[in-house]
């Protein structure tokens, strides 16, 4: 009896010991980006130049990593499931390369939940196999989300996870940052969870002038209201500041509904649900929401989609300056096919600036 004792409170002990070594570990190797950090700008294989125009077009679309299509749920948002098979993710892929490529009459693409070598994506490096395929396209990446294990859940640890945001363009970024944004999760929580940022690219026209552009994917799920809060702070506060010098669209997955959003618009099918909107008081004054009310942007990842009965919601949204003139906003419906989001187009026109000439 005493050797059985000593035995299992050896087992115990030693699982303590790992378990204490893995939560230092997983400290000391925390991703701890600077507040702001210059990225690098990958050149296009086949360069485009773009004439000096007023009419731009710009594609938002959160691609779920390839790994969210309609087969899939998610166990962190009720569902069981934590990665598809090595097949279905494929599958899922290779349609949002091709439906990419497709959109080519986009100026600048946004994307959020790019991978890079994480296990829930077969350790697939998506950000160089995207740039490869839209090879006419300048890009930047801007990673959100690096953790070397993440140990949930315990049955089936998701491992390994590195992804983030793109930017491309068609035209070369005279510079491009990532900002970091202040997350509100304590220890040890936030060991094993996303770092939030803004990717801003800018562009020099041939006009003379600057376009800023703001790549956001801000907190989710209902423990991040405050993260939330703080992103809108300072995401506000960069907004003002880059009017000063040009033209700034903001993009992305908000993981809020924007200002007086209404499911009750939508005309494609899907059961809509509202929840935690963007504040009235965070639109400065002149500036304008872009979005095509009639179509949802994401759906629910509790379950498996199902067109009508699947809870869906729009999250994915633009909002532009004074001096950017929006002539379209539309959603494409392609069924959360490959991603539970679906992406956003819209087209604007850049205005002369007042009083900056």
């Amino acid at each position: 009896m005493k050797f059985l004792l000593k035995f299992v409170a050896g087992i115990v002990c030693a699982m303590l010991l790992v378990v204490i070594g893995f939560m230092i570990y997983s400290t000391l190797a925390k991703f701890k980006p600077e507040k702001i950090v210059g990225l690098e700008i990958h050149q296009p294989v086949m360069k485009i130049n773009i004439v000096n125009k007023d009419e731009i077009n710009i594609l938002t679309w959160n691609i779920g990593y390839a790994g969210l299509g309609k087969e899939m749920d998610f166990f962190y948002e009720g569902g069981k499931m934590v990665r598809p098979t090595a097949e279905l993710h494929k599958q899922y892929f290779n349609n949002i390369l091709n439906e990419l490529k497709s959109a080519d009459s986009a100026d600048f693409i946004f994307l959020q939940e790019a991978d890079q070598h994480s296990k829930r994506t077969f350790y697939t490096d998506e950000v160089n196999e995207i740039s490869k395929k839209l090879n006419n396209y300048y890009s930047v990446f801007g990673v959100n989300y690096d953790v070397p294990f993440v140990p949930i859940p315990v049955m089936e640890p998701m491992g390994r996870v590195r992804a983030g945001q793109m930017t491309l363009s068609k035209i070369s970024p005279e510079s491009a940052y990532r900002y970091a944004t202040e997350g509100s999760y304590t220890w040890p929580k936030r060991l094993f969870l996303l770092d939030r940022c803004f990717v801003l690219t800018q562009f020099k026209l041939p006009s003379g002038r600057t376009l800023s552009l703001i790549n956001i994917h801000n907190s989710a799920f209902s423990d991040a209201v405050d993260a939330r809060q703080k992103e809108l702070i300072l995401l506000k506060i960069l907004m003002v500041e880059l009017y000063r010098s040009g033209y700034v669209i903001v993009g992305g997955d908000w993981n809020q509904n924007p200002p007086g959003f209404d499911p009750r618009l939508f005309v494609d099918g899907n059961k809509g649900y509202a929840f935690e909107h963007v504040p009235e008081t965070f639109c400065p004054e002149g500036w304008s929401w872009a979005m095509d009310k009639t179509k949802a942007t994401n759906r629910n990842v509790n379950e498996a989609f199902v067109k009508g009965k699947t809870l869906t919601t729009m999250i994915d949204f633009f909002i532009v300056s004074p001096n950017v003139e929006i002539i379209s906003v539309k959603t494409n419906p392609n069924g959360f096919v490959n991603s539970d989001h679906q992406p956003v187009a819209m087209k604007v026109k850049l205005k002369i600036p007042v009083g900056r000439e």
